[in-house]
Order: structure tokens, then sequence, then C-alpha cells
């Protein structure tokens, strides 16, 4: 588990947790009461885009999340992360928050040295369902696929049929319409050392109207272009060290002739990783 955990409380708002996610590049974080580290929820930036009319963190995050001990067996984590599709679980012992543990956690621990399971290629794994739009494609109906296909990214194609980049949850928040520039100033000060008014700082700066509202312009032009892919004979361990190396769920699967057969996501890696710890 990660014992370094970062967190918000409760009370707060949905300012407090982009401004934390932006400066951790983090996903998802635990919630505790103010002035304790008692664990009652955990919030993600998922729950920021499905409820964009809320403000208040108590509204905003998932109560009572499903927890872990410091001893609970790994196969019990894996387990629930695969029942419940979970993809961090708290550690929490004495009622308190003690840690996190991640499908990028546990499948480094697993697979990643697994002489047996580890070099595996991944063309057995792969997802051949590819949820993807043309590169044309205006950014709201693009949400809207993902939404309905409930994922959290898509693939974006080129004219030819190529792979041409990809785009995620994290993205749409990042693209949505900005507050207006007075109302950042009286959010922030601008003399607080922790805000980097980068790119990265728009990401807490994006959900801060009632109301989501994300330009109609080309996937194209806002896509990640620079992807990271994987050919269909690399094996389980390289995927999984250069997914967690890179800090990325997902990624396209090429063929060994560069066509596009497929995605591979970190979460359908957690079945081999229980069978590589044995499943009786």
């Amino acid at each position: 588990m990660q014992s370094d955990v970062v967190y918000v409380s409760v009370p707060g708002t949905r300012e407090d947790v982009l401004q934390l996610m932006a400066e951790k590049q983090i996903n998802g974080v635990p919630v505790v009461k103010k002035g304790s580290k008692s664990l009652v929820g955990i919030v993600t930036r998922t729950d920021l885009l499905r409820k964009a009319d809320e403000n208040q963190l108590a509204m905003l995050m998932v109560r009572d999340p499903q927890t872990v001990s410091p001893r609970t067996d790994i196969k019990r984590a894996l387990k629930l992360m695969i029942e419940k599709k979970f993809r961090r679980l708290p550690v929490v012992e004495k009622d308190e928050l003690v840690g996190l543990v991640s499908i990028p956690d546990i499948l480094g621990a697993t697979l990643e040295n697994d002489k047996k399971y580890g070099t595996m290629e991944l063309a057995d794994f792969v997802d051949r369902t590819v949820n993807a739009v043309w590169e044309k494609t205006p950014l709201p109906l693009s949400y809207m696929i993902m939404e309905m296909a409930g994922k959290h990214g898509l693939v974006v194609l080129g004219e030819g049929g190529g792979v041409v980049g990809m785009i995620t949850v994290s993205d749409f928040i990042r693209l949505s319409e900005v507050t207006v520039e007075d109302n950042i100033s009286q959010t922030f000060s601008g003399t607080d050392s922790n805000v980097d008014w980068g790119w990265t700082s728009k990401d807490f700066l994006v959900v801060t109207k009632k109301l989501l509202r994300l330009p109609s312009t080309a996937v194209e032009e806002v896509m990640t272009k620079n992807i990271i892919n994987f050919s269909e004979i690399t094996t389980i361990a390289e995927c999984i060290k250069t997914l967690r190396t890179e800090d990325i769920d997902q990624a396209p699967v090429l063929s060994v002739t560069g066509s596009l057969i497929g995605m591979i996501e970190d979460r359908e890696l957690l079945h081999l990783a229980l069978k590589s710890l044995g499943t009786d």
C-alpha cells in the first residue's frame, strides 16, 4: 500500500479537491473528517464531472467507502477491486486512514516480477472492442459517446483509420469552460505558493461553475497526440511497468504490422494477478 496518502477534509468544496488533484496529479482521494484522519468517503474526478451542479464535498463524495486493513490478504483486496470495479481502496486501522492501495500497486506487486505470468504476451488480454471517435468529432459529442460506453477514455482515429490520439475524463474536465478571471482572483489571491498557474492549474478551475460546458471544437485540436501504445507481443510485465511509470491506466495495442487491434486497461489484468497468487 501507499502509506503517504493525500486526502481532503469535510467540510470542503469542489475547488479544494480539484486544487489537490492538480497539484498531486491524481484522480481520486479519500475524504476524512476535518481535524482527524477518520475516513468518511472517497471522491474521484468522475464524481466531479457527473455532479457538475454540486459544489459541496459532502455531496460529491461516495460515503462510507469499502475499506481494507493493513493485514487484509491481498487476494481479498483483489477480489473487491474486481467485483466492485474499484480503482483504489482506502486502508484503515482503528477507524483512521493509514494508506491507500490501487490497481497499479497490486499489479506491480504481483505480475511485474512474475516469471510465469509476467512473461506472457498481451495478445490474449486485449479488449478487441475499441471505443473510438473520429478526429473531427465535436468535444460535447465525444463526451456523450464516452459516457454511453461507460469508459474513462476514447481512442481518436484519423481519416485513414489509424490511431492519432486519445482523450480522457481528465481532458474533458480540463477543457470545460473556465471561470472568468475576476472569479479566479477572488478564489485565489495569486500569492499562494501552492498554486502554479500553468496548464495543470486549470484542472482545478474548470469545474467551479454550476454548469460544465465543453467547447464545440474538434477532438483533434485538444487530444493527446503523443500517446503510449503497446505491441501485441509486449509482455505483461513490460506493459505493467510502462503503465506505472507513465501513470496511465490504459493504452492502445497494435499488431506487429502497426494496425490497431484493441485496448489494454490495467483493471483487465487483475484476474491474471489473482491467478498468479493462486485462487484457493
